[in-house]
This record gives structure tokens, C-alpha cells and sequence, in this order.
């Protein structure tokens, strides 16, 4: 059982390290309020951010994912649900 205490957690599991250095990509939540509208440029996001559809890619979980930079929430990459474009 000791062996599981040193095991290293698996923060992200898919993201790609290029994309959040393995700790600045989450989950959105429409609980949250983190709200995701569909347009013909590509998806709004709650705060009035556009994400182009070029710059999107496919989330492997069918849900929306979000990676910022921590300080000015530069979007570093997105993930949309996959019939979603």
C-alpha cells in the first residue's frame, strides 16, 4: 500500500504538456457560471472572449476545456466537444 503514497498524481492525463505545463487546464462549469455559446466565428465564452474555430481543438472527453495563462488569462489553447463546430 506504500507504494501508492509515492506514486505522482496524473493532474491532467490528456492535455498536452505544450498547452498548460501541467497545471493551467481545467474543466469548464456551467455551475460556475463558465458558460459556452456556439457562433459562426467560432465559441463565446461567459466573459466575451471569442475562441476562432481555427484555433480550437477536439476534446477527447466531449466537454469544454479551457487553458489560461495564470496571470492575464491568456487563452492558451481550448477544447470543444466534437460535433460542437
Amino acid at each position: 500500500m506504500g507504494w501508492l503514497l509515492g506514486a505522482p498524481a496524473l493532474a491532467h492525463g490528456w492535455y498536452p504538456t505544450w498547452c498548460c505545463s501541467d497545471h493551467d487546464c481545467r474543466e469548464l462549469a456551467q455551475a460556475r457560471g463558465e458558460t459556452v455559446t456556439e457562433t459562426e466565428e467560432g465559441w463565446r465564452l461567459w466573459d466575451g472572449r471569442l475562441v476562432g474555430r481555427d484555433e480550437a481543438k477536439m476534446s477527447p472527453d466531449g466537454k469544454f476545456h479551457i487553458c489560461e495563462e495564470p496571470t492575464t488569462h491568456a487563452i492558451i489553447c481550448f477544447f470543444a466537444p466534437q460535433g460542437s463546430s
